[in-house]
């Protein structure tokens, strides 16, 4: 894991969601105040290393779960094995599905596939907190589910629902239109499990963070909280509306964010200043920074981001 070199900070912060960097989007494509570059593209990674901007991961330690097939059922029809008991429970026949070797599923809401892991000791009957996840350009839904929505790390703890939103596999996001596929994939998994409606926080790496910054500041009722890693508010949400979309926010809602100095994607330049407005405006935003480059790890969210959401709660 990379050293942490300047800055831990615990204090007040809110954030704005926006468009992805894909240059698509006014906003997105902007520069903020400190000239920072939008992403164009954003990596994948190994469950045990880094994203990468070049390659596809491989989930290199994951553990089988009791034996569970190593297929996946899309949802279309029901198996015809009795369903595991942190199976659906609502929903019908779109909500059952088969774990994979190392524990996760896929379902289909109306607009997109997601992948989901659930806890260990599931209960059905048991409000749960759900992380839903937005992967970075050029990666995908399952492979964003593996090295940071649940981590390896986390895989025989973790307490909450882990999601990763699908339909745009291998490609960016875009705010206006992939605001409404998020929407779709969150009310089919509230269909299907028990989720806590206080609980519900929003994940995202690079062109993912934007997602979450954009649609949880503007929508900051609904959520508990938002997990960035390198992402900036100011290419989310534009750098002359950040002030504006902080004080917007419904309330000021958790951030925790993880950023790197040499990122070329999104320069720290930027991102301090962002962190300063967030601060200003009296968000609790738990920030750091670390040597190296775009790429992210599951070790931020092992070890830093996921543990924050333990005493998170929406108003």
């Amino acid at each position: 894991m990379s050293t942490l070199r300047a800055i831990a900070l615990t204090t007040c912060l809110c954030a704005c969601g926006s468009d992805a960097s894909d240059g698509t989007d006014p906003d997105a494509s902007s520069l903020d105040a400190a000239g920072d570059d939008t992403a164009t593209t954003d990596g994948t990674a190994t469950d045990t290393g880094t994203a990468t901007d070049s390659g596809t991961a491989t989930d290199t330690g994951a553990a089988t779960e009791g034996g569970a097939d190593a297929t996946t059922d899309s949802g279309a029809t029901k198996d015809t094995a009795p369903p595991p008991l942190d199976a659906p429970i609502d929903g019908g026949p779109s909500c059952t599905f088969t774990k994979d070797a190392d524990g996760f599923f896929s379902l289909k809401s109306p607009k997109s596939d997601y992948w989901v892991r659930l806890p260990a000791g599931y209960d059905a009957t048991k409000p749960t907190a759900l992380v839903f996840g937005f992967h970075g350009c050029g990666d995908t839904a399952r492979n964003f589910a593996t090295w940071a929505i649940v981590p390896y790390a986390l895989r025989a703890s973790h307490k909450y629902i882990g999601a990763s939103l699908g339909g745009r596999e291998g490609a960016c996001w875009t705010v206006s239109t992939d605001t409404a596929v998020a929407m779709a994939a969150l009310d089919h998994l509230r269909s299907c499990f028990a989720v806590d409606p206080k609980k519900i926080v929003l994940a995202g790496y690079s062109s993912g963070g934007a997602m979450a910054f954009n649609i949880g500041l503007k929508s900051a009722a609904s959520y508990a909280g938002l997990l960035i890693e390198n992402s900036g508010l100011s290419q989310a949400v534009g750098g002359s509306n950040v002030a504006t979309v902080l004080g917007a926010a419904a309330w000021k809602i958790h951030i925790g964010q993880s950023a790197r100095i040499g990122d070329g994607s999104y320069a720290i330049a930027g991102i301090r200043t962002d962190r300063d407005k967030m601060l200003g405006a009296s968000f609790p935003l738990e920030y750091r920074e670390l040597d190296g480059t775009h790429d992210g790890t599951s070790d931020d969210w092992a070890l830093f981001l996921l543990p924050k959401i333990a005493t998170w709660t929406a108003p």
